[in-house]
């Protein structure tokens, strides 16, 4: 893979995986408010994505340091593996196209990559920056296998028979705050700057991170609720192969709160 700079320092890449022959095109754009309360700080955010027709995009803006946007982007931090049909591959070298080993639709092509930069100077939605380190073996035999550093917008699939509680289901995506004990999951706070990351297909999926299961992007039923008007658009940007929100399909799996999680724990 070549890559050229472009204006402003950014550089691209100029061929796509072998399965793609599409061209690359480029979209910028400015600053949009977070409602009508005072303005969120901002953060830039970009996202690679594979279109319909084959062609890769590029999208790069500045937009909210709102939780809504950072949820698209801070999942998985750098140097996380990922099983693709050419063999594990690290986050920050996917490209739209690659097809990612799924828990149930077996291989799928990615079609968005999202980043961001957490940083200590520019903490995330006002909270200070961090990162969660999980050890080997913290879930299970090689779960995960080798060591997996997440962003704190990821969540994991859990199970266990008292989600049915609330889920009506035995396994749910829980954040990963959500099991921080300073043991199996523990809290790190960077020191300078690191790339994070999020992953979305067409549909909603389960993914293996360094062998533990996460779920991939999906905004989650609440998108239009938590965001309206300028927003909303804005983050509907970053995602130029679908449409509405309704295009992002159904959910493989319940989501539950850190407060339902531990509400549960504690029962």
């Amino acid at each position: 893979m070549t890559y050229a700079q472009r204006p402003g320092g950014t550089a691209v890449a100029r061929t796509a995986p072998q399965a793609q022959t599409g061209q690359w095109t480029v979209r910028r754009g400015g600053p949009a408010q977070a409602g009508a309360a005072a303005p969120a700080p901002m953060r830039r955010y970009e996202a690679l994505v594979l279109q319909p027709n084959g062609d890769l995009s590029e999208v790069i803006q500045r937009a909210p340091s709102h939780p809504v946007f950072e949820s698209a982007f801070a999942a998985l931090a750098r140097g996380t593996i990922m099983a693709t049909e050419e063999g594990p591959i690290a986050v920050e070298d996917l490209v739209p196209g690659v097809k990612i080993e799924t828990r149930d639709a077996g291989f799928q092509p990615l079609v968005w990559v999202g980043t961001t930069t957490l940083a200590p100077q520019m903490p995330l939605a006002h909270m200070p920056a961090r990162l969660f380190r999980v050890p080997v073996d913290s879930f299970g035999p090689a779960r995960p296998m080798p060591d997996l550093m997440l962003a704190p917008h990821a969540r994991l699939l859990h199970r266990s028979d008292k989600y049915r509680q609330i889920v009506n289901d035995e396994a749910a995506l829980a954040p990963v705050t959500a099991f921080e004990d300073g043991y199996s999951v523990i809290r790190v706070a960077p020191v300078s700057p690191v790339s994070v990351y999020h992953l979305a297909f067409r549909e909603h999926h389960i993914l293996r991170a360094n062998g533990l299961e996460i779920e991939s992007f999906h905004p989650g039923p609440e998108l239009t609720r938590q965001l309206g008007g300028e927003s909303l658009q804005q983050f509907m940007s970053f995602f130029p192969h679908v449409s509405v929100p309704a295009d992002f399909g159904r959910m493989v799996a319940p989501r539950v709160t850190v407060e339902e999680y531990e509400n549960l724990v504690a029962a």
